[in-house]
């Protein structure tokens, strides 16, 4: 008797085909698995690590639990001005990554259970592909191969290293950052980003000395005014415009850099790589379908995820970026819809939201005040201070603005806002942008008061000439 006959898998046979195999189970992965689960789909997922991908174990979720936290701890001054007298004390760094793996863990089980719920299977291994229709998966010393109708490629990326530099002892990286078992006296941070900000804030409000040493202008891809009441932050010495030539570890790292001419050198307990993020396209054998890649190794597809490959999508930070989470879920849904062959308009959004969560916290949604003088488009912009909102100035938010960007009409083009607790305005103001709504829109849209979503209906009346709580000069 054959070995098939009894049943038993050999090494390079081909094994069941599936309707649908995601590659990848980040972000953009899960949803397209759950997605095509509801369909009615026959779906596999191959995730060689941990599910939920890098957003989940190792940044969005324990990034944004670890800044709560530091946050609070910045917060004891202010308590303690209006009469509740506390103490920050000694920051346990042990207890807090400990609290923030239990978070992430209870997540990432019900990710498991969401994709059981709707049929998923979930298959631990590495995958590869062999060609279009075939796969190779690698599950500990094993392998197999199996079959696909349709696949979508959601691989995610990684942090990129610079040549030169070596991750290891005290030179580490944003995910090594998030669990450190001590707190380092002082840090220095590689990068221009929004997580060489974000990490140095969480350090900074814990007490740790910062340095950033950004190549270009602190977060660039935002208004300059935005980004100024960042830079305004306790414990934080920013070097814009630098270039990095060395980075020497030891006890204490050191980072030579060249600004303006002129070598400098700072010192720090960590160094903090951050300088961006590279697609995982390679190795995933892509070179073995009709996938093709841009210049960046980034996958080329379309609204939908479909690529050059008629059997193969891709959705998330692989498909270029911005490489946000909340962009991977929307690419995620739309190409395991276009995989299903419904009706769908794919993944065509007017903005896609930017979140800052710095102290204080940054939102931007839509064309900015720069890009829309830079295109000389006619355009107006109001901008209205927190401190004109009831809820802002009795929460100790006043400190920031909102601002909107918009056409000689009222149609709102962009949303801007800098302050404590913004980004949870985020939704509202993409709705805005999304819907094509104008300032008449907002301002007729009753916001419940007191909360700080005030500030968009109050910016909007502004906008008009009609505040409230805002006093303009008249004229005579």
């Amino acid at each position: 008797m054959h070995f098939h006959q009894m049943g038993i898998m050999v090494m390079g046979e081909v094994g069941r085909e599936y309707g649908l195999v995601v590659l990848g189970g980040g972000p953009a992965g899960y949803i397209a698995a759950i997605r095509a689960g509801e369909l009615g789909l026959d779906v596999a997922l191959v995730e060689k690590g941990l599910l939920g991908g890098v957003c989940l174990n190792s940044g969005c979720i324990p990034s944004k639990m670890l800044l709560n936290a530091s946050h609070l701890v910045s917060e004891m001054g202010y308590l303690s001005s209006i009469g509740i007298r506390t103490s920050a004390g000694k920051v346990d760094m042990k207890r807090l990554s400990s609290e923030c793996q239990r978070t992430v863990a209870r997540l990432r089980g019900g990710i498991a259970q969401l994709l059981e719920k709707n049929g998923v299977e979930v298959i631990e291994g590495i995958g590869r592909f062999e060609s279009s229709g075939h796969m190779h998966i690698k599950e500990g010393k094993s392998s197999r191969s199996i079959r696909f109708r349709k696949a979508i490629v959601a691989t995610g990326s990684r942090a990129y290293v610079p040549d030169g530099i070596s991750i290891g002892g005290n030179i580490i990286t944003s995910r090594e950052a998030l669990f450190l078992s001590e707190l380092p006296k002082s840090v220095a941070i590689i990068g221009a980003g929004y997580i060489a900000a974000e990490m140095g804030t969480f350090f900074a409000e814990l007490g740790s000395k910062v340095s950033i040493l950004a190549r270009s202008r602190l977060l660039s891809r935002m208004d300059a005014d935005l980004v100024r009441e960042v830079c305004k932050q306790e414990n934080i010495e920013i070097y814009e415009g630098c270039s990095v030539k060395s980075v020497k570890g030891g006890k204490n790292v050191q980072v030579a850099f060249e600004r303006e001419g002129k070598l400098g050198k700072v010192i720090a307990e960590k160094v903090i790589i951050a300088i961006g993020r590279l697609p995982n396209t390679e190795n995933i054998g892509l070179e073995n379908t009709q996938v093709r890649l841009d210049k960046d190794k980034f996958i080329q597809a379309d609204y939908k995820g479909a690529t050059s490959d008629p059997r193969i999508f891709a959705a998330g930070d692989v498909a270029g970026p911005p490489l946000l989470a909340h962009k991977a879920f929307m690419q995620g849904e739309a190409a395991a819809e276009a995989v299903a062959g419904i009706a769908s308009a794919g993944f065509q959004p007017t903005a896609i939201p930017e979140v800052v969560f710095t102290s204080p916290e940054i939102v931007c949604v839509g064309v900015s005040e720069e890009e829309a003088r830079r295109k000389m488009l006619d355009v107006r912009v109001v901008r209205l201070p927190l401190s004109a909102v009831g809820k802002a100035v009795s929460t100790n938010a006043q400190n920031g603005f909102c601002k909107i960007v918009h056409s000689p009409k009222g149609l709102v083009l962009g949303v801007h806002m800098v302050g404590k607790g913004v980004s949870e305005l985020a939704a509202g103001a993409c709705l805005a942008v999304e819907m094509g709504a104008y300032l008449d829109d907002i301002a007729g849209t009753v916001h419940p008061h007191p909360t700080l979503s005030e500030c968009l209906h109050e910016c909007a009346q502004l906008g008009l000439g009609k505040p409230w709580h805002y006093a303009i000069a008249r004229k005579k």
